[in-house]
């Protein structure tokens, strides 16, 4: 999390040592424009699909173009297991972390009584 953090507030083109000081290394994707770091578990290289500027919002629209994870994160199909990943969600309204983890419910079906 503290580097997560650190690498969202500490600029690049601003900070020279930005990897040293965390002990990441970084190396360069083939796909996009921007560093892959090697300690990450999980790695999705994004290309800008669209942005839309609306009255109301800003959206900036992302492509998957390439994602790569640590073996031992899949499942049997390759697959990342989100029990397993305990990934780092940002909410910043509030201005904090939060960790995944526990199935809450099945998609496409913990709504399904209410189609009745």
């Amino acid at each position: 999390m503290d580097v997560a953090d650190f690498f969202g507030i500490a600029a690049g083109n601003k900070m020279a040592d930005k990897f040293e000081r965390t002990g990441y290394h970084a190396a360069k994707s083939e796909l996009v424009n921007a560093p892959i770091i090697d300690e990450f578990p999980v790695v999705m290289e994004c290309e800008l699909a669209e942005v839309i500027d609306a009255e109301n919002m800003y959206c900036i629209v992302g492509k998957i173009v390439n994602t790569q994870a640590e073996e031992t994160l899949l499942d049997e199909k390759d697959r990342v297991e989100i029990e397993k990943l305990n990934a780092l969600i940002f909410d910043q309204f509030k201005s904090g972390y939060y960790v995944t983890g526990e199935k809450a419910g099945k998609a496409w079906n913990a709504g399904k009584d209410l189609m009745k």
